[in-house]
């Protein structure tokens, strides 16, 4: 019993001594008005309004036209149905200029919008391209092939050799 009084005689004059060195080490400052902090935070709301990147808003996206399915030809005939390779956007991607990723791009293939094939390129490094038509709105040119989704017959569709002249 005390070492437990001997432990709070040393303890309470030296808390006191501590707390009185803080008191007088506190700066008190000044209140600041209403006004001065809606003016301080309407400064800051301004200069984050302006340091933040002005990007256009997106653009509508139209509708997309759709290729019909090809119509069955009546049996009486014997005229074959001619067949359609199309290709349709699984994303997001370029149209580009000639096959290759590091080719200019000439428009943008919107995720589910839809293309004819008219020609491929085989590169040993990223695959097979696709020369499309668009069908409805754009510019033709080259897309991956890992960024469309084929339906048709990719051996019916010509092979251009010079796609990168």
């Amino acid at each position: 019993m005390k070492r437990i009084l001997e432990k709070i005689l040393i303890l309470v004059p030296l808390s006191v001594l501590l707390f009185a060195c803080s008191v007088g080490n506190a700066r008190t400052e000044p209140a600041r008005s209403s006004e001065e902090v809606l003016s301080t935070a309407k400064a800051i709301a301004e200069i984050t309004r302006e340091a933040t990147f002005r990007t256009p808003p997106p653009t509508p996206i139209p509708p997309t036209k759709t290729v019909p399915p090809p119509t069955n030809t009546p049996e009486t005939t014997n005229t074959p149905v001619p067949s359609t390779t199309t290709v349709t956007a699984s994303y997001n991607a370029y149209l580009r200029v000639r096959p290759g990723e590091d080719q200019p791009h000439v428009d943008f293939f919107l995720q589910d919008q839809v293309g004819i094939v008219v020609g491929k390129f085989e590169n040993s490094i990223s695959g097979t391209w696709w020369l499309i038509q668009r069908v409805g709105e754009g510019k033709d040119g080259w897309i991956w092939s890992g960024a469309v989704t084929f339906a048709g017959d990719a051996e019916s569709v010509p092979l251009i050799e010079d796609a990168l002249q």
